[in-house]
Protein backbone atom coordinates (compact mmCIF):
# COMPACT_ATOMS: atom_id res chain seq x y z
CA UNK A 1 0.00 0.00 0.00
CA UNK A 2 2.83 2.50 0.78
CA UNK A 3 4.22 2.28 -2.74
CA UNK A 4 0.77 3.02 -4.14
CA UNK A 5 0.53 6.22 -2.06
CA UNK A 6 4.04 7.14 -3.16
CA UNK A 7 3.09 6.74 -6.82
CA UNK A 8 -0.06 8.83 -6.31
CA UNK A 9 1.92 11.56 -4.53
CA UNK A 10 4.54 11.49 -7.27
CA UNK A 11 1.78 11.75 -9.85
CA UNK A 12 0.35 14.82 -8.02
CA UNK A 13 3.76 16.50 -8.05
CA UNK A 14 4.24 15.74 -11.76
CA UNK A 15 0.78 16.95 -12.50
CA UNK A 16 1.47 20.31 -10.74
CA UNK A 17 4.69 20.68 -12.71
CA UNK A 18 3.00 19.83 -15.99
CA UNK A 19 0.13 22.22 -15.25
CA UNK A 20 2.62 25.06 -14.95
CA UNK A 21 5.17 24.19 -17.57
CA UNK A 22 4.24 21.34 -19.95
CA UNK A 23 0.61 20.58 -20.59
CA UNK A 24 1.47 17.82 -23.07
CA UNK A 25 2.50 15.43 -20.25
CA UNK A 26 -0.76 15.81 -18.37
CA UNK A 27 -2.64 12.92 -20.12
CA UNK A 28 0.12 10.45 -19.39
CA UNK A 29 0.44 11.59 -15.79
CA UNK A 30 -3.33 11.34 -15.27
CA UNK A 31 -3.34 7.85 -16.76
CA UNK A 32 -0.50 6.66 -14.42
CA UNK A 33 -2.09 8.31 -11.39
CA UNK A 34 -5.49 6.76 -12.04
CA UNK A 35 -3.81 3.41 -12.48
CA UNK A 36 -2.19 3.81 -9.05
CA UNK A 37 -5.48 4.94 -7.53
CA UNK A 38 -7.20 1.93 -9.05
CA UNK A 39 -4.81 -0.38 -7.18
CA UNK A 40 -5.51 1.28 -3.84
CA UNK A 41 -8.18 -0.56 -1.85
CA UNK A 42 -10.07 0.40 1.27
CA UNK A 43 -8.91 -1.47 4.35
CA UNK A 44 -11.59 -3.30 6.33
CA UNK A 45 -10.79 -5.12 9.56
CA UNK A 46 -12.59 -5.78 12.82
CA UNK A 47 -9.29 -5.96 14.73
CA UNK A 48 -8.00 -2.42 13.81
CA UNK A 49 -9.39 1.12 13.79
CA UNK A 50 -9.06 1.82 10.05
CA UNK A 51 -12.02 4.20 9.70
CA UNK A 52 -9.82 7.37 9.59
CA UNK A 53 -7.65 5.85 6.92
CA UNK A 54 -10.65 4.77 4.88
CA UNK A 55 -12.19 8.26 5.14
CA UNK A 56 -8.95 9.82 3.94
CA UNK A 57 -8.92 7.34 1.09
CA UNK A 58 -12.47 8.33 0.12
CA UNK A 59 -11.51 11.99 0.38
CA UNK A 60 -8.51 11.35 -1.83
CA UNK A 61 -10.67 9.71 -4.50
CA UNK A 62 -13.16 12.56 -4.31
CA UNK A 63 -10.41 15.16 -4.68
CA UNK A 64 -9.03 13.35 -7.68
CA UNK A 65 -12.38 13.28 -9.39
CA UNK A 66 -12.66 17.09 -8.95
CA UNK A 67 -9.13 17.54 -10.27
CA UNK A 68 -9.88 15.37 -13.26
CA UNK A 69 -13.07 17.30 -13.90
CA UNK A 70 -11.20 20.67 -14.00
CA UNK A 71 -8.53 19.21 -16.25
CA UNK A 72 -11.07 17.77 -18.61
CA UNK A 73 -12.79 21.24 -18.71
CA UNK A 74 -9.40 22.85 -19.44
CA UNK A 75 -9.37 24.74 -16.18
CA UNK A 76 -5.83 23.70 -15.30
CA UNK A 77 -5.13 26.78 -13.14
CA UNK A 78 -8.13 26.02 -10.97
CA UNK A 79 -6.82 22.48 -10.41
CA UNK A 80 -3.54 23.64 -8.84
CA UNK A 81 -5.21 24.47 -5.55
CA UNK A 82 -6.96 21.11 -5.56
CA UNK A 83 -3.66 19.39 -6.35
CA UNK A 84 -2.13 21.05 -3.30
CA UNK A 85 -4.97 19.76 -1.12
CA UNK A 86 -4.71 16.37 -2.90
CA UNK A 87 -1.00 16.25 -2.11
CA UNK A 88 -1.66 17.20 1.52
CA UNK A 89 -4.27 14.45 1.83
CA UNK A 90 -1.74 11.94 0.57
CA UNK A 91 0.82 13.14 3.12
CA UNK A 92 -1.79 12.79 5.87
CA UNK A 93 -2.49 9.23 4.83
CA UNK A 94 1.16 8.16 5.24
CA UNK A 95 1.22 8.37 9.11
CA UNK A 96 -2.15 6.71 9.26
CA UNK A 97 -0.96 3.92 7.04
CA UNK A 98 2.29 3.62 9.02
CA UNK A 99 0.35 3.39 12.30
CA UNK A 100 -2.07 0.91 10.83
CA UNK A 101 0.87 -1.13 9.47
CA UNK A 102 2.58 -1.10 12.85
CA UNK A 103 -0.58 -2.36 14.48
CA UNK A 104 -0.82 -5.06 11.87
CA UNK A 105 2.86 -5.98 12.35
CA UNK A 106 2.22 -6.33 16.07
CA UNK A 107 -0.67 -8.63 15.36
CA UNK A 108 1.43 -10.52 12.83
CA UNK A 109 4.23 -10.90 15.37
CA UNK A 110 1.75 -12.05 17.96
CA UNK A 111 0.29 -14.52 15.49
CA UNK A 112 3.76 -15.74 14.57
CA UNK A 113 4.62 -16.20 18.24
CA UNK A 114 1.38 -18.07 18.78
CA UNK A 115 2.06 -20.15 15.66
CA UNK A 116 5.57 -20.90 16.91
CA UNK A 117 4.28 -21.91 20.33
CA UNK A 118 1.56 -24.03 18.75
CA UNK A 119 4.10 -25.56 16.37
CA UNK A 120 6.41 -26.30 19.28
CA UNK A 121 3.54 -27.84 21.23
CA UNK A 122 2.52 -29.86 18.19
CA UNK A 123 6.11 -31.03 17.72
CA UNK A 124 6.38 -31.95 21.40
CA UNK A 125 3.02 -33.72 21.26
CA UNK A 126 3.99 -35.57 18.08
CA UNK A 127 7.34 -36.52 19.62
CA UNK A 128 5.83 -38.02 22.75
CA UNK A 129 2.91 -39.48 20.86
CA UNK A 130 5.19 -41.14 18.30
CA UNK A 131 7.50 -42.27 21.08
CA UNK A 132 4.65 -43.79 23.05
CA UNK A 133 2.47 -45.09 20.26
CA UNK A 134 4.98 -45.71 17.46
CA UNK A 135 8.65 -45.89 18.50
CA UNK A 136 8.16 -47.82 21.76
CA UNK A 137 5.73 -50.37 20.22
CA UNK A 138 7.99 -50.78 17.19
CA UNK A 139 11.03 -51.32 19.47
CA UNK A 140 9.03 -53.87 21.46
CA UNK A 141 8.07 -55.58 18.24
CA UNK A 142 11.75 -55.68 17.25
CA UNK A 143 12.68 -57.13 20.66
CA UNK A 144 9.87 -59.67 20.33
CA UNK A 145 11.09 -60.62 16.85
CA UNK A 146 14.61 -61.17 18.26
CA UNK A 147 13.14 -63.23 21.12
CA UNK A 148 11.14 -65.33 18.66
CA UNK A 149 14.34 -65.87 16.67
CA UNK A 150 15.97 -67.18 19.87
CA UNK A 151 12.96 -69.49 20.49
CA UNK A 152 11.68 -67.45 23.44
CA UNK A 153 7.95 -66.77 23.56
CA UNK A 154 7.38 -65.43 27.08
CA UNK A 155 6.77 -61.72 26.39
CA UNK A 156 3.98 -59.18 25.96
CA UNK A 157 2.97 -57.48 22.75
CA UNK A 158 2.00 -53.77 22.60
CA UNK A 159 -1.70 -52.90 22.53
CA UNK A 160 -2.39 -50.15 20.03
CA UNK A 161 -5.46 -49.05 18.10
CA UNK A 162 -3.55 -48.49 14.88
CA UNK A 163 -1.61 -50.34 12.24
CA UNK A 164 1.11 -51.22 14.76
CA UNK A 165 -1.55 -52.87 16.91
CA UNK A 166 -2.68 -54.92 13.93
CA UNK A 167 0.94 -55.87 13.27
CA UNK A 168 1.39 -56.77 16.96
CA UNK A 169 -1.73 -58.94 16.88
CA UNK A 170 -0.39 -60.70 13.80
CA UNK A 171 2.98 -61.28 15.45
CA UNK A 172 1.23 -62.50 18.61
CA UNK A 173 -0.76 -65.06 16.68
CA UNK A 174 2.36 -66.05 14.74
CA UNK A 175 4.37 -66.49 17.97
CA UNK A 176 1.62 -68.63 19.50
CA UNK A 177 1.59 -70.85 16.43
CA UNK A 178 5.38 -71.00 16.34
CA UNK A 179 5.50 -71.86 20.03
CA UNK A 180 2.97 -74.65 19.54
CA UNK A 181 4.82 -75.90 16.48
CA UNK A 182 8.24 -75.72 18.14
CA UNK A 183 6.95 -77.30 21.35
CA UNK A 184 5.31 -80.07 19.34
CA UNK A 185 8.49 -80.66 17.35
CA UNK A 186 10.59 -80.70 20.54
CA UNK A 187 8.19 -83.17 22.14
CA UNK A 188 8.28 -85.34 19.05
CA UNK A 189 12.08 -85.18 18.92
CA UNK A 190 12.27 -85.98 22.63
CA UNK A 191 9.79 -88.82 22.21
CA UNK A 192 11.68 -90.21 19.22
CA UNK A 193 14.94 -89.85 21.14
CA UNK A 194 13.48 -91.77 24.07
CA UNK A 195 12.12 -94.40 21.69
CA UNK A 196 15.51 -94.73 19.98
CA UNK A 197 17.30 -94.93 23.34
CA UNK A 198 14.79 -97.53 24.51
CA UNK A 199 15.13 -99.45 21.25
CA UNK A 200 18.92 -99.29 21.53
CA UNK A 201 18.72 -100.55 25.12
CA UNK A 202 16.40 -103.34 24.01
CA UNK A 203 18.72 -104.30 21.14
CA UNK A 204 21.72 -104.33 23.47
CA UNK A 205 19.76 -106.45 25.94
CA UNK A 206 18.66 -108.93 23.27
CA UNK A 207 22.19 -109.06 21.86
CA UNK A 208 23.54 -109.83 25.32
CA UNK A 209 20.89 -112.52 25.83
CA UNK A 210 21.67 -113.98 22.41
CA UNK A 211 25.36 -114.16 23.28
CA UNK A 212 24.63 -115.87 26.59
CA UNK A 213 22.31 -118.41 24.98
CA UNK A 214 24.42 -119.23 21.93
CA UNK A 215 28.09 -118.77 22.73
CA UNK A 216 28.33 -121.44 25.44
CA UNK A 217 26.75 -124.77 26.29
CA UNK A 218 23.11 -124.12 27.18
CA UNK A 219 22.56 -124.80 30.85
CA UNK A 220 19.78 -123.93 33.23
CA UNK A 221 21.87 -121.40 35.23
CA UNK A 222 22.19 -119.49 31.97
CA UNK A 223 18.42 -119.63 31.48
CA UNK A 224 17.95 -118.62 35.12
CA UNK A 225 20.20 -115.58 34.68
CA UNK A 226 18.56 -114.58 31.41
CA UNK A 227 15.11 -114.83 33.01
CA UNK A 228 16.24 -112.50 35.80
CA UNK A 229 17.60 -110.06 33.24
CA UNK A 230 14.31 -110.16 31.32
CA UNK A 231 12.34 -109.53 34.50
CA UNK A 232 14.29 -106.36 35.20
CA UNK A 233 14.32 -105.16 31.59
CA UNK A 234 10.59 -105.72 30.98
CA UNK A 235 9.51 -104.66 34.50
CA UNK A 236 7.79 -107.97 35.27
CA UNK A 237 6.47 -108.97 38.67
CA UNK A 238 6.45 -112.75 38.08
CA UNK A 239 8.37 -114.85 35.58
CA UNK A 240 9.20 -118.50 34.95
CA UNK A 241 10.00 -120.85 32.09
CA UNK A 242 7.77 -123.90 31.57
CA UNK A 243 9.16 -126.56 29.25
CA UNK A 244 7.27 -129.46 27.73
CA UNK A 245 9.08 -131.79 30.11
CA UNK A 246 6.86 -130.48 32.90
CA UNK A 247 9.70 -128.73 34.67
CA UNK A 248 9.73 -125.05 35.61
CA UNK A 249 12.76 -122.82 35.67
CA UNK A 250 11.82 -120.07 38.09
CA UNK A 251 13.32 -116.61 38.11
CA UNK A 252 14.11 -114.69 41.26
CA UNK A 253 10.67 -113.04 40.83
CA UNK A 254 8.94 -116.39 41.54
CA UNK A 255 6.86 -118.43 39.13
CA UNK A 256 3.87 -116.86 37.37
CA UNK A 257 1.92 -120.03 36.58
CA UNK A 258 -0.17 -119.93 39.77
CA UNK A 259 -1.45 -116.40 39.10
CA UNK A 260 -4.70 -116.05 37.12
CA UNK A 261 -3.53 -112.78 35.55
CA UNK A 262 -0.40 -114.42 34.17
CA UNK A 263 0.27 -114.36 30.43
CA UNK A 264 1.92 -117.08 28.33
CA UNK A 265 4.28 -116.62 25.46
CA UNK A 266 4.92 -119.82 23.45
CA UNK A 267 8.51 -120.82 22.81
CA UNK A 268 8.17 -121.93 19.19
CA UNK A 269 10.58 -122.32 16.31
CA UNK A 270 10.01 -124.06 12.96
CA UNK A 271 6.51 -125.01 14.10
CA UNK A 272 7.80 -126.92 17.15
CA UNK A 273 6.79 -125.79 20.63
CA UNK A 274 9.38 -126.29 23.36
CA UNK A 275 7.35 -124.73 26.17
CA UNK A 276 5.95 -121.44 27.42
CA UNK A 277 7.20 -118.31 29.10
CA UNK A 278 4.81 -117.44 31.94
CA UNK A 279 4.87 -113.87 33.25
CA UNK A 280 2.89 -111.15 35.02
CA UNK A 281 3.37 -107.66 33.60
CA UNK A 282 3.57 -104.35 35.45
CA UNK A 283 3.79 -102.53 32.15
CA UNK A 284 1.17 -103.34 29.49
CA UNK A 285 2.97 -101.46 26.71
CA UNK A 286 3.51 -102.84 23.23
CA UNK A 287 7.29 -102.49 23.64
CA UNK A 288 7.21 -104.81 26.63
CA UNK A 289 5.19 -107.40 24.71
CA UNK A 290 7.59 -107.18 21.76
CA UNK A 291 10.57 -107.60 24.07
CA UNK A 292 9.04 -110.73 25.65
CA UNK A 293 8.22 -112.14 22.21
CA UNK A 294 11.78 -111.54 21.00
CA UNK A 295 13.17 -113.13 24.17
CA UNK A 296 10.94 -116.19 23.64
CA UNK A 297 12.26 -116.47 20.09
CA UNK A 298 15.87 -116.37 21.32
CA UNK A 299 15.18 -119.07 23.94
CA UNK A 300 13.42 -121.22 21.33
CA UNK A 301 16.36 -120.88 18.95
CA UNK A 302 18.81 -121.74 21.76
CA UNK A 303 16.81 -124.86 22.72
CA UNK A 304 16.58 -125.85 19.08
CA UNK A 305 20.32 -125.32 18.59
CA UNK A 306 21.12 -127.32 21.72
CA UNK A 307 18.84 -130.15 20.59
CA UNK A 308 20.37 -130.02 17.13
CA UNK A 309 23.86 -130.14 18.61
CA UNK A 310 23.00 -133.17 20.73
CA UNK A 311 21.45 -134.90 17.75
CA UNK A 312 24.49 -134.13 15.64
CA UNK A 313 26.79 -135.52 18.32
CA UNK A 314 24.73 -138.69 18.60
CA UNK A 315 24.67 -139.15 14.84
CA UNK A 316 28.43 -138.54 14.68
CA UNK A 317 28.96 -141.08 17.45
CA UNK A 318 26.81 -143.66 15.68
CA UNK A 319 28.54 -143.02 12.36
CA UNK A 320 31.89 -143.48 14.07
CA UNK A 321 30.74 -146.75 15.63
CA UNK A 322 29.38 -147.88 12.28
CA UNK A 323 32.82 -147.31 10.76
CA UNK A 324 34.38 -149.30 13.61
CA UNK A 325 31.85 -152.11 13.08
CA UNK A 326 32.64 -152.21 9.39
CA UNK A 327 36.36 -152.37 10.10
CA UNK A 328 35.84 -155.12 12.68
CA UNK A 329 33.72 -157.07 10.24
CA UNK A 330 36.20 -156.69 7.43
CA UNK A 331 39.24 -157.61 9.52
CA UNK A 332 38.71 -159.51 12.77
CA UNK A 333 35.48 -161.27 11.76
CA UNK A 334 37.10 -162.65 8.62
CA UNK A 335 40.19 -163.69 10.58
CA UNK A 336 38.05 -165.52 13.13
CA UNK A 337 36.15 -167.27 10.36
CA UNK A 338 39.45 -168.33 8.78
CA UNK A 339 40.74 -169.63 12.13
CA UNK A 340 37.50 -171.51 12.71
CA UNK A 341 37.88 -173.22 9.31
CA UNK A 342 41.53 -174.01 10.01
CA UNK A 343 40.60 -175.53 13.39
CA UNK A 344 38.06 -177.76 11.66
CA UNK A 345 40.73 -178.87 9.15
CA UNK A 346 43.24 -179.40 11.97
CA UNK A 347 40.75 -181.40 14.03
CA UNK A 348 40.06 -183.61 11.00
CA UNK A 349 43.76 -184.15 10.50
CA UNK A 350 44.43 -184.86 14.18
CA UNK A 351 41.35 -187.11 14.39
CA UNK A 352 43.16 -189.62 12.21
CA UNK A 353 45.79 -190.04 14.97
CA UNK A 354 45.27 -191.18 18.51
CA UNK A 355 46.37 -188.06 20.43
CA UNK A 356 43.81 -187.04 23.08
CA UNK A 357 45.83 -184.04 24.29
CA UNK A 358 46.00 -182.57 20.79
CA UNK A 359 42.26 -183.05 20.35
CA UNK A 360 41.63 -181.32 23.72
CA UNK A 361 43.82 -178.39 22.67
CA UNK A 362 41.97 -178.08 19.40
CA UNK A 363 38.65 -178.05 21.27
CA UNK A 364 39.93 -175.27 23.56
CA UNK A 365 41.00 -173.23 20.56
CA UNK A 366 37.61 -173.72 18.90
CA UNK A 367 35.87 -172.67 22.12
CA UNK A 368 38.02 -169.54 22.36
CA UNK A 369 37.34 -168.70 18.73
CA UNK A 370 33.59 -169.18 19.28
CA UNK A 371 33.71 -166.99 22.39
CA UNK A 372 35.63 -164.28 20.49
CA UNK A 373 33.19 -164.54 17.60
CA UNK A 374 30.21 -164.19 19.97
CA UNK A 375 31.73 -161.09 21.57
CA UNK A 376 32.53 -159.67 18.14
CA UNK A 377 28.95 -160.23 16.97
CA UNK A 378 27.67 -158.45 20.05
CA UNK A 379 30.01 -155.53 19.39
CA UNK A 380 28.95 -155.38 15.74
CA UNK A 381 25.30 -155.35 16.81
CA UNK A 382 26.06 -152.52 19.23
CA UNK A 383 28.05 -150.45 16.79
CA UNK A 384 25.53 -150.87 13.98
CA UNK A 385 22.61 -149.61 16.07
CA UNK A 386 21.24 -146.63 14.13
CA UNK A 387 18.63 -144.52 15.93
CA UNK A 388 18.85 -140.90 14.68
CA UNK A 389 16.12 -139.47 16.96
CA UNK A 390 17.43 -137.01 19.54
CA UNK A 391 14.61 -137.60 22.04
CA UNK A 392 15.31 -140.68 24.13
CA UNK A 393 11.76 -142.00 24.10
CA UNK A 394 11.45 -141.52 20.34
CA UNK A 395 14.77 -143.30 19.84
CA UNK A 396 13.69 -146.15 22.13
CA UNK A 397 10.35 -146.55 20.33
CA UNK A 398 12.22 -146.73 17.01
CA UNK A 399 14.51 -149.47 18.39
CA UNK A 400 11.63 -151.40 19.98
CA UNK A 401 9.71 -151.28 16.71
CA UNK A 402 12.61 -153.05 15.00
CA UNK A 403 12.67 -155.68 17.79
CA UNK A 404 8.92 -156.34 17.52
CA UNK A 405 9.54 -157.66 14.02
CA UNK A 406 11.99 -160.27 15.41
CA UNK A 407 9.63 -161.71 18.07
CA UNK A 408 6.04 -162.62 18.75
CA UNK A 409 6.32 -161.18 22.26
CA UNK A 410 4.36 -158.00 23.00
CA UNK A 411 6.78 -155.17 23.82
CA UNK A 412 5.24 -152.10 25.50
CA UNK A 413 6.46 -148.84 26.99
CA UNK A 414 4.71 -147.93 30.26
CA UNK A 415 5.35 -145.31 32.92
CA UNK A 416 7.75 -143.61 30.60
CA UNK A 417 8.91 -140.02 31.08
CA UNK A 418 7.79 -138.01 28.06
CA UNK A 419 10.93 -135.89 27.91
CA UNK A 420 14.16 -137.48 29.02
CA UNK A 421 17.29 -135.51 28.35
CA UNK A 422 20.47 -137.52 27.68
CA UNK A 423 23.99 -136.83 26.55
CA UNK A 424 25.16 -138.59 23.38
CA UNK A 425 27.16 -141.14 25.45
CA UNK A 426 24.22 -141.82 27.79
CA UNK A 427 21.90 -142.06 24.81
CA UNK A 428 23.89 -144.91 23.20
CA UNK A 429 24.66 -146.84 26.41
CA UNK A 430 21.06 -146.77 27.65
CA UNK A 431 19.69 -147.91 24.29
CA UNK A 432 22.24 -150.75 24.16
CA UNK A 433 21.46 -151.91 27.70
CA UNK A 434 17.71 -151.92 27.03
CA UNK A 435 18.25 -153.59 23.66
CA UNK A 436 20.46 -156.31 25.14
CA UNK A 437 18.01 -157.01 27.97
CA UNK A 438 15.10 -157.14 25.54
CA UNK A 439 16.96 -159.38 23.09
CA UNK A 440 17.93 -161.75 25.93
CA UNK A 441 14.29 -161.93 27.00
CA UNK A 442 13.20 -162.63 23.45
CA UNK A 443 15.85 -165.34 22.85
CA UNK A 444 16.06 -167.12 26.19
CA UNK A 445 12.98 -166.37 28.31
CA UNK A 446 10.32 -167.57 25.89
CA UNK A 447 8.12 -164.76 27.18
CA UNK A 448 4.84 -163.37 25.86
CA UNK A 449 5.12 -159.86 27.17
CA UNK A 450 7.99 -157.43 27.78
CA UNK A 451 7.35 -154.12 29.60
CA UNK A 452 9.85 -151.26 29.51
CA UNK A 453 9.46 -148.29 31.89
CA UNK A 454 11.49 -145.19 32.72
CA UNK A 455 10.70 -142.89 35.64
CA UNK A 456 12.48 -140.13 37.55
CA UNK A 457 12.04 -140.40 41.32
CA UNK A 458 11.77 -137.59 43.84
CA UNK A 459 15.38 -138.35 44.80
CA UNK A 460 16.40 -137.31 41.28
CA UNK A 461 17.26 -140.81 40.15
CA UNK A 462 16.36 -142.53 36.90
CA UNK A 463 14.82 -146.00 37.14
CA UNK A 464 14.79 -148.00 33.92
CA UNK A 465 13.10 -151.39 34.19
CA UNK A 466 12.74 -154.24 31.64
CA UNK A 467 10.29 -156.87 32.89
CA UNK A 468 9.35 -160.08 31.05
CA UNK A 469 6.96 -162.92 31.98
CA UNK A 470 9.21 -165.71 30.72
CA UNK A 471 10.97 -168.63 32.43
CA UNK A 472 13.65 -166.45 34.01
CA UNK A 473 17.42 -166.11 33.57
CA UNK A 474 20.41 -167.23 35.63
CA UNK A 475 23.56 -165.16 35.93
CA UNK A 476 25.96 -168.03 35.20
CA UNK A 477 29.12 -167.63 33.19
CA UNK A 478 28.74 -171.09 31.74
CA UNK A 479 25.40 -170.21 30.19
CA UNK A 480 25.03 -168.75 26.78
CA UNK A 481 24.52 -165.01 26.95
CA UNK A 482 27.08 -164.56 29.66
CA UNK A 483 29.00 -162.09 27.47
CA UNK A 484 25.88 -159.98 26.86
CA UNK A 485 25.32 -159.58 30.59
CA UNK A 486 28.96 -158.69 31.12
CA UNK A 487 28.79 -156.00 28.46
CA UNK A 488 25.59 -154.64 30.04
CA UNK A 489 27.36 -154.36 33.40
CA UNK A 490 30.33 -152.63 31.79
CA UNK A 491 28.03 -150.11 30.18
CA UNK A 492 26.24 -149.55 33.50
CA UNK A 493 29.59 -148.90 35.19
CA UNK A 494 30.44 -146.28 32.57
CA UNK A 495 27.13 -144.55 33.33
CA UNK A 496 27.76 -144.69 37.06
CA UNK A 497 24.61 -146.80 37.34
CA UNK A 498 23.60 -149.90 39.27
CA UNK A 499 22.46 -152.87 37.16
CA UNK A 500 20.35 -155.50 38.87
CA UNK A 501 18.90 -158.74 37.48
CA UNK A 502 15.99 -159.71 39.71
CA UNK A 503 14.23 -163.08 39.31
CA UNK A 504 10.47 -162.79 39.63
CA UNK A 505 7.79 -165.37 40.28
CA UNK A 506 6.98 -165.27 36.61
CA UNK A 507 9.84 -163.85 34.65
CA UNK A 508 12.79 -161.56 35.23
CA UNK A 509 13.34 -157.84 35.85
CA UNK A 510 16.44 -156.02 34.66
CA UNK A 511 16.68 -152.75 36.62
CA UNK A 512 19.06 -149.88 35.94
CA UNK A 513 19.32 -147.03 38.47
CA UNK A 514 21.53 -143.95 38.05
CA UNK A 515 21.49 -140.26 39.10
CA UNK A 516 19.79 -137.83 36.77
CA UNK A 517 22.36 -135.24 35.69
CA UNK A 518 20.28 -133.07 33.43
CA UNK A 519 22.47 -130.06 32.67
CA UNK A 520 19.66 -128.24 30.93
CA UNK A 521 16.75 -128.60 33.35
CA UNK A 522 17.87 -129.96 36.67
CA UNK A 523 20.35 -127.25 37.54
CA UNK A 524 17.69 -124.65 36.95
CA UNK A 525 15.49 -126.26 39.57
CA UNK A 526 18.41 -126.41 42.00
CA UNK A 527 18.97 -122.68 41.56
CA UNK A 528 15.42 -121.81 42.57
Amino acid sequence: MSWVLSDVRLGAVKLQHAARYDHSQIPDIIKATEKALAIQKTSESSWFDDDPFNKKSELLNKQWKEIRLFIDQGKIQHSEKLLTEFYQTINDMFPMYRKLGEERLIVIYAIEVIEFVLSALIVIFLFYYSKKHIITPVNRLLDNAKAIKNHSFKFDFPHCDNEIGLLADGMRDMSVELEKLLTGMQEQVQQKTLELEKANTTIEFLFSISQQLNTVKLTSPILYNTLNALGKQANLSKLCLELNSGYFIKSELDCASVYPEASRSPIVINGKTYGYLNYVQNDESQDCASLIESFSGLVARALYQDEYTLQTQKISLMEERSVIARELHDSIAQSLSFLKIQCAVLQKQVGQTDNPRAIQTIDNVKSAIAEAYTQLRSLLSTFRLNVPESNFRDALETMVESLRIQSNAQITLSKFKDYFHTTPNQHIHLLQIIREATVNAIKHAQCKHIDISCIITDEDKVWISIVDDGRGIRDNSSQEGHYGLSIMKQRADELGATLSIIPLQHGTEVKLIFPYKNKLLKQGIENV
